[in-house]
């Protein structure tokens, strides 16, 4: 790489999402679907509806169809079994956790600058700590499924970490391998790093445009920072 301009004249905090950009679980995530659309069936809900969400969203959409007819009961348990069922795959595939090469690198370089780092999830909080304990890369906080009641793309998980963090949105980022990351670093204004898995074609985040792509981790320091260590 030649020279780069940062994408920030100083920065507080990086954020960053957790499986696919810190650490590969390979997590099935159609298999999730397919496991959460058939409890929603067993509800009663019609899938044609729901199928088109995300993981997440189905549950809390199937959620809120069956307390509007008011199936409070229902709705309570579709949401227990679903989310067990998440955690259950979770849990499976974290234990298999590995490091994307140049994460736990990365993570002490920027600690090692003062920079505060923060990932944002998806996944449940148990599942996250244990795949970052196994590759060993410590965060300054964790912000997972179970700590906010919104997720990605919405942008409040983001603000969450960054209130934790005491970190401005204006002097921070976010780096993450999936568009949801990209939109909701740009709803929460911080800028946007997509990082390019080997296995995606090279205009995935072109919907999204994040203010840079990188195809490594080891890009992230310079690209963000303008360090090139």
């Amino acid at each position: 790489m030649g020279l780069m301009t940062p994408l920030l004249e100083q920065v507080e905090a990086l954020l960053f999402d957790l499986d696919g950009t810190l650490v590969e679980t390979n997590i099935d995530f159609p298999r999730m679907k397919r496991e959460v659309l058939n409890l929603a069936q067993m509800a009663g809900l019609d899938n044609n509806e729901l199928e088109r969400l995300d993981i997440l969203s189905i549950i809390d959409h199937g959620d809120n169809l069956l307390r509007k007819s008011g199936l409070a009961q229902q709705a309570k348990r579709f949401r227990a079994q679903a989310f067990a069922k998440l955690e259950e795959i979770e849990m499976r595939h974290a234990a298999e956790a590995r490091e994307i090469p140049g994460a736990k690198e990365l993570i002490r370089s920027l600690k090692a600058r003062g920079i505060r780092v923060g990932i944002v999830t998806r996944n449940c909080r148990e599942a996250s700590e244990l795949a970052l304990k196994i590759v060993g890369i410590e965060p300054d906080v964790l912000v997972s499924r179970d700590d906010c009641p919104s997720h990605k793309p919405n942008p409040d998980p983001i603000f969450l970490a960054l209130a934790s963090l005491g970190a401005k949105p204006s002097t921070s980022a976010i780096v993450g391998d999936h568009l949801m990351d990209i939109q909701s670093g740009r709803s929460a204004g911080l800028k946007t790093v997509g990082f390019l898995r080997e296995d995606r074609p090279s205009d995935f985040f072109d919907e999204v445009s994040p203010d840079l792509v990188v195809r490594s981790l080891s890009e992230v320091m310079r690209a963000v920072v303008g360090d090139n260590s």
